[in-house]
Formats: structure tokens, sequence, C-alpha cells
């Protein structure tokens, strides 16, 4: 089974194992922006739904966008990618996949950045956050890492990846992340 099909049906049976209601939103192929704003549109009522508190709404929200855009700026297409979503609820967590298709050497300057970003505490995120934001050489195209900071900001740490190569030259990226229910 394809890694991409195998990291979203391993956190579908763990979420769904929480209750048919669980799981907020899946997709799986093109990508497009419209879809991101359906997704915004399903998980924001299942949190209120629950009766989450805003701040838990306000970091789903923030991550799931982010992920969703790195999906898109990693296949370098602006308006719709291939890849893999699902957003699902447990007693304690969202959990959030996001697969993708990026060069081999974009996964592994991405595995390494979240290693560095796993081990950074709070202090140092926030520190290492405002020393991005302030960097000149920063383009409104991003690409200086602050989505993956962002995440890591706004998730439970450690960041799950799984990058398997694909016979296309291309590597199948799996990120799995985990925010908080509880402010």
């Amino acid at each position: 089974m394809p890694l991409q099909q195998t990291c979203v049906d391993q956190i579908r049976g763990q979420v769904l194992a929480h209750g048919a209601d669980a799981v907020l939103w899946e997709h799986t192929g093109l990508l497009t922006r419209a879809d991101l704003e359906a997704a915004l549109a399903r998980v924001e009522a299942g949190s209120l739904a629950v009766s989450d508190p805003v701040g838990v709404r306000k970091r789903l929200v923030s991550v799931l966008v982010e992920g969703v855009e790195n999906i898109l700026h990693h296949a370098g297409e602006a308006q719709a990618a291939e890849g893999s979503v699902l957003v699902g609820r447990t007693d304690e967590v969202y959990r959030i996949v996001l697969v993708n298709h990026v060069e081999p050497a974009t996964a592994a300057l991405l595995q390494h950045r979240i290693e560095v970003l796993n081990a950074m505490d709070e202090v140092s995120l926030k520190e290492h956050y405002l020393k991005l934001l302030s960097n000149e050489s920063r383009t409104a195209k991003g690409g200086a890492g602050l989505g993956l900071l962002t995440m890591a900001r706004r998730s439970r740490r450690p960041m799950r990846v799984n990058v398997s190569a694909n016979g296309d030259q291309r590597a199948v990226f799996c990120l799995e992340l985990a925010v908080a229910r509880a402010d």
C-alpha cells in the first residue's frame, strides 16, 4: 500500500476509534484553495459543535491553513496540487495528517527542519519566529520556513514525519500534527 494511503488510513483508524463523527474532513486527490475553504468551514463547525475554546479553534485553523498552503507551495502550484489531508478529533487533540509529493531534496530539507523545530523549547521557537519575521530576504511567496514554524508553535510536538521514495523521482512526504483541545 502506498505511503500516502497508509498515513491517512492509520490516522483515520485511530480517530474513528473515538466515534463516528470524529473525522471532520478528509480529502485525497487534487487539492485547491476552494477545498481549503470547505475544510475550514467543516473543521470550525466541528469544533464549535463540541464547544472547544476560541483559542483551540484559532490554533486548529491556523495549523490547517499552513499545512495546506505548504502542500500547494511545495507542489509548485499556486492553485492546486495532489495530496491528502485528514482532520480528526479525539478526546484530547485534533489530529491532522498532510501528505504530498515533493522533490527528494525538499523532503530531506523539510524533515531536517522539522527535527530542529521539534528539539526547540517554546522560548526558542518564539525567538526563531521573531528572527524569521525580521529577515528581509523573506519574500511574499514564503520559503523562509514560517509555515513550519507556525505549525510547530501551535501544535504539540513532536511533529511526526514519514518520507518514502516514489518511483517517479518524487518523494511522498507525510506530516502528522496534533493540536491540543485544551487551552
